[in-house]
Formats: C-alpha cells, structure tokens, sequence
C-alpha cells in the first residue's frame, strides 16, 4: 500500500514539475519573440511574459532574482509597475510615475532619477504576478554547470529507476521459480 501511495506521489510531483517547466518554457519564447518584435520597432500589446530582475533598483517591493509574469495591454497608469525595453535592448522593470501621450516616465522604487521617456510600443508589458526568488533558481539551473548537473541528476534517476526495475523483475521471477517448485 505505502508503495502504491509513494508512487502515485512521485507522479504527481513529476506532473507539476513538467508543467512548470514547460510554462516557464513558453512564457521565456513568448519573451524573447515580443522582444524581437520591439527591437524590430513592432508595438506588442498582448501577451504574457516572463523576466527575472538583476538589479535592486524595485527594492524593496521587488527584489534581486524574483521571478514575474508580465501582461502586456497597452494602456498603463500612474503606479503601475511595467517592464519596457530600454534604447540598449535589455529589459528594465519600474514603476510608472507620469503618463503624458502615449509615453510614459518610469523610475525605480529605489532610484532618485527617473528614466527617461518610454514610448509606448517599447513597453511590454504590467507585472501581474511575482515569485519571490525562483529567478535565481532558475538561472542557476539554465548556466552550463546547471544543465550539466541537471542532466546528470536526470541519468541518475534513471539508473535507479532501471536497477530497481531489474531487482524487482529478479525477486517475481525467484517468487515465480519458488511457486512451480512447490507446485511439482
């Protein structure tokens, strides 16, 4: 019984684990194709996004490798904190501070100076959601001494899976030999 509960258990763990990794998989494609759009002078006004913060410039409400779902619509307000594509192409998260036709003045929580004037197609979009340092979990996982590690866990999963299959398979086999001996 407590084999059948342990193992039920680890598929469902391993069901959620695939299914978190394959949205933060499709939220890091949505990114990066909107990003090539904006760099390409496009105006992305929808979608759902993802982006890990590098600097402390949102502290103390967003900190140093939190982990954001952003949702792109187009029209933004005073407060609200969006990311944008900055003039140098990296993505910058901050808050709004003014909004004046179609342009927008963002600045850090942390900052003293705010940004300079975003356009509005360069924004792509409001943080609707925050994980607090996943972020960090994740681009350890995706650095090659990640993947490496990860890979390896991955072969080492399935070696034991495949050993214990083998042992079980050895012990049915034994209990089977036992059963036709006493039978004859």
């Amino acid at each position: 019984m407590k084999k059948k509960a342990l193992s039920a258990f680890g598929r469902i763990i391993t069901a959620v684990v695939v299914a978190v990794l394959l949205l933060v998989l499709s939220l890091n494609i949505s990114t990066l194709l909107s990003l090539n759009a904006i760099r390409g002078g496009a105006n992305v006004q929808s979608g759902y996004f993802c982006a890990i913060i590098g600097s402390g410039s949102m502290e103390p409400t967003i900190s140093v490798h939190d982990f954001l779902i952003i949702k792109g619509s187009g029209a933004y307000r005073e407060g609200d904190i969006v990311t944008y594509v900055s003039p140098k192409g990296s993505l910058v998260t901050h808050r709004i501070i003014e909004v004046s036709d179609g342009a927008y003045i963002a600045q850090g929580d942390a900052n003293n100076v705010p940004d300079e004037e975003i356009p509005g197609q360069r924004v792509l979009g409001k943080v609707v959601f925050l994980i607090p340092g996943v972020g960090g979990v994740i681009e350890a996982v995706t650095a090659p001494i990640g993947i490496v590690l990860s890979v390896c866990i991955f072969l080492l999963v399935l070696l034991i899976q495949w050993i214990r299959r083998d042992i079980n398979e050895d012990k049915l086999n034994e209990k089977q030999k036992a059963n036709n001996h006493t039978e004859n």
